[in-house]
C-alpha cells in the first residue's frame, strides 16, 4: 500500500498545502518586521480568493445586486422549488451533495469530497501533473481540480474555528466527513461541537485570523454569525452558519441565506430547471470526489488568483457543462473515474481531443468513450500506483539541492506554542536562489511547502512548520522547477526548557529596551524591542499574547555561530486595550522566556 498512498498524497492533497501560502499583491512572501503589515494584507487577498472575489468574471457578478429576484429562473428563498426531477433519479436525495446545488446568474461550479472514503494517509504533498507518469485528463482533471477545491474549502473552514478539524495532525471535538463547495459557499457536514465553535468565533484568536464574530440570529436550526471586529490584516471575511451536523461558510449573509434555503428545499437547484444538468449528474454517478461546472461559471471564481499549479490537458470552457466523479475502491488500490460532458457546439477538434486523450491510462480494458450529438461520456478504472511520479525523477542529491539553495542562506528560529498544541519552526531565506520552492517536514508529521508563483525563492521569503514542543526535528528540502526535491539539512528543534538562571545569564534584564507607540490609523499599537547590549542568545522571538500571532517577530538563527548582538530590533503589533509581549530566547538547544512587556495599560 505504500506506493498507492504516495500516489494519493501526491495528487489529491498536493494542492491543500498550496493555499495557506499568503501572498500579497506584489508577490512578496517575506515576513520581516519591515513588511509585516503588508504581508498580512495577503490574508485579505486570500479571503477574497476564497470568496470568489478575484478575476473579471467575478467582478461582473459583484456588480450584480445580491438579491437575485430579478432573474426569473431563480425564485426567492420563500418560493417552493419546482421539482422537475425524473421518477428514477432525484439528485437532491440520490446524491449526498445534490440538495446544495443552487445557482445564480453566473451558473455553477461545484466540488464534493467524501473525506472518509479517501485512502489512508492522504496528507499534504506537492507537485503538478507534468511530473506524473500518465497524462490522462479522465483521471487527472477531477483529482487535480477537486483536490484544489477541497484545499480551498478546508482553509475556508478555518474562519469558522475548524482548523483542527481539517488538519491531518491535530485532534478536534468536531469532525468534518463531507465537504461541498458551490461557487462561493463551503458546506461541511459531520458532527460539530457548537458551543466550542461559538467560543472560538466570538473571541478574536489566531484560529479565526483575529476576527471577532457576532451571533446575529438562530434561524432554521443554524446559529448565524457575522464579523463584528475585523483586523487590518483581513478584508471581507465570510459569514458563518453553525448547526450540530452542518457548518456553512459564505461570502456574506445574503449568500449564506441562499445556501441554507437550497439545503432546506426552499430554493431552486440547477437540475430542477435544466434537463442537461440532471442528465449529466445521473450519467457521472456518485463518487467520493466530484467536480462539476454548469453555465458560465468557472473554477476561477473559487480559486481567484490562487490557481492550481497544474494545468490538466483538458479544462471545460465557459458555457460547457460537465460532471466528473472519482470513486475509490475500498482497498485503496484502484479508483473509477466517470465523466459526462455537454456542449451546444461540439466541434470536431473538441471531440477529437476528448476521444484521443480520455481514458488512455485506464487498466484492464476498462476505457470507454462515447460521443452522441452534443454529449460525451467516458469512464475508466485506474491503479493508484500507476499515477505515482517516478521516485527517481523526484529526488535530487544533497549537492544538487545546495546548488539551488545554499544552506548558509537559511536562518532558523523556534517559536514556542501560543495557546495551541504545536510550536513553530521558522525558516527564512536571506538571499535570492534558483529554487522553485522550499519544503519543510517535521519528524512529528508537520509539513509545509512554499512555492511562489512565476518566480523563484527569493531573499526575505519565509515559511514555518508545526512542531511538537515535547521534542522534534525538521528536514528542509529545495524543490526545482520540475518538482524534484533534495534534502538541504536536518535540524533538531530546541524545545528543551531554558532555566531561569540560564535565561538571566544569556539575556540580562538591562539588555532589552521597550518602546511603545499608540495606534495611528490602525487597530493595533506598535512595540519595538531594541537589543541594547550583546547577548548569548542564538535567537530572540517577540510574541504578542493578544494581537494576532502573525505579528510575531524573530531575529537570529539556530545555525549561526554569532549570537544576537546590540543594535538588533524586533517589532510587533500590540492590542491597545491590553496586551503582553513575551520575548523568548534560544540558547544551547533550550528555549525559554527572557523578558515580558506588560502594557500598554
Amino acid at each position: 500500500m505504500a506506493n498507492e498512498r504516495v500516489a494519493l498524497v501526491y495528487i489529491i492533497e498536493a494542492f491543500t498545502s498550496m493555499f495557506p501560502r499568503f501572498t500579497d499583491d506584489d508577490d512578496s512572501a517575506t515576513q520581516t518586521s519591515q513588511n509585516r503589515r503588508r504581508f498580512l494584507l495577503g490574508v485579505g487577498t486570500l479571503t477574497a480568493a476564497l470568496a470568489g472575489c478575484s478575476g473579471d468574471d467575478v467582478q461582473a457578478e459583484n456588480d450584480t445586486p445580491a438579491d437575485d429576484s430579478s432573474t426569473e429562473e431563480t425564485p426567492t428563498d420563500d418560493t417552493p422549488a419546482d421539482d422537475s426531477s425524473t421518477d428514477t433519479f432525484d439528485p437532491a436525495s440520490d446524491l449526498p451533495y445534490g440538495q446544495w446545488l443552487t445557482t445564480d446568474q453566473s451558473g455553477l461550479f461545484f466540488a464534493y469530497a467524501n473525506l472518509n472514503s479517501f485512502p489512508e494517509d492522504t496528507v499534504a504533498g506537492s507537485g503538478d501533473s507534468s511530473e506524473l507518469s500518465v497524462d490522462d485528463p479522465l483521471a487527472l482533471y477531477p483529482l487535480i481540480i477537486g483536490g484544489a477545491a477541497v484545499g480551498v474549502g478546508q482553509l475556508s473552514l478555518s474562519f469558522a474555528g475548524l482548523t483542527d478539524a481539517v488538519s491531518p495532525t491535530a485532534t478536534s471535538d468536531s469532525t468534518v466527513r463531507e465537504l461541498t463547495i458551490t461557487n462561493e459557499s463551503i458546506i461541511a457536514e459531520g458532527s460539530f461541537a457548537t458551543d466550542q465553535l461559538n467560543e472560538r468565533l466570538v473571541e478574536p484568536t489566531d484560529e479565526t485570523f483575529g476576527i471577532a464574530y457576532e451571533r446575529t440570529s438562530t434561524d432554521r436550526g443554524y446559529d448565524r454569525y457575522e464579523p463584528a471586529e475585523i483586523p487590518d490584516s483581513v478584508s471581507d471575511p465570510p459569514a458563518v452558519a453553525v448547526a450540530d451536523e452542518t457548518v456553512i461558510v459564505g461570502p456574506d449573509a445574503s449568500r449564506l441565506d441562499r445556501t441554507i434555503a437550497a439545503g432546506d428545499g426552499n430554493r431552486s437547484r440547477i437540475f430542477e430547471a435544466d434537463e442537461t444538468a440532471i442528465d449529466l449528474l445521473e450519467q457521472a454517478g456518485t463518487g467520493d470526489l466530484v467536480v462539476g461546472q454548469f453555465g458560465s461559471a468557472t473554477a476561477k471564481q473559487l480559486f481567484g488568483d490562487f490557481q492550481p499549479n497544474s494545468d490538466p490537458q483538458f479544462r471545460p470552457r465557459s458555457g460547457e457543462d460537465m460532471v466528473s466523479t472519482v470513486d475509490f475502491d475500498a482497498s485503496g488500490e484502484t479508483f473509477e473515474s466517470q465523466f459526462a460532458f455537454a456542449a451546444a457546439d461540439l466541434g470536431e477538434d473538441r471531440q477529437e481531443t476528448i476521444e484521443a486523450s480520455f481514458g488512455t491510462a485506464a487498466v484492464n480494458g476498462s476505457r470507454s468513450v462515447e460521443v452522441n450529438d452534443d454529449r460525451i461520456t467516458a469512464s475508466g478504472t485506474y491503479d493508484i500506483e500507476q499515477l505515482a511520479a517516478d521516485p527517481a525523477g523526484q529526488e535530487l542529491s544533497q549537492a544538487a539541492a545546495a546548488e539551488l539553495v545554499s544552506p548558509e542562506a537559511l536562518t532558523f528560529q523556534y517559536e514556542p506554542p501560543r495557546g495551541q498544541q504545536f510550536g513553530e519552526l521558522w525558516v527564512r531565506v536571506t538571499e535570492d536562489t534558483d529554487a522553485a520552492g522550499i519544503r519543510i517536514e517535521a519528524n512529528s508529521g508537520g509539513y509545509t511547502e512554499m512555492q511562489p508563483q512565476e518566480r523563484s525563492i527569493s531573499a526575505g521569503d519565509s515559511v514555518a512548520v508545526q512542531v511538537d514542543p515535547d521534542g522534534d526535528s525538521v528536514t528542509v528540502f529545495a524543490v526545482n522547477a520540475e518538482g524534484a526535491a533534495g534534502e538541504l539539512m536536518t535540524l533538531s528543534v530546541p524545545t528543551d526548557e531554558l532555566s531561569e538562571t540560564a535565561a538571566n545569564r544569556a539575556v540580562p534584564a538591562d539588555a532589552l529596551s521597550f518602546s511603545y507607540e499608540s495606534p495611528d490609523g490602525s487597530d493595533f499599537g506598535s512595540l519595538t524591542v531594541e537589543v541594547v547590549a550583546d547577548t548569548d542568545a542564538e535567537t530572540l522571538v517577540a510574541q504578542p499574547q493578544e494581537a494576532p500571532g502573525l505579528f510575531t517577530d524573530r531575529v537570529g538563527s539556530l545555525t549561526n555561530d554569532k549570537p544576537v548582538g546590540a543594535g538588533t530590533m524586533l517589532e510587533t503589533a500590540v492590542e491597545p486595550e491590553g496586551d503582553e509581549v513575551v520575548v523568548y530566547a534560544t540558547v544551547d538547544g533550550a528555549t525559554g522566556e527572557v523578558a515580558r512587556w506588560q502594557g500598554p495599560n
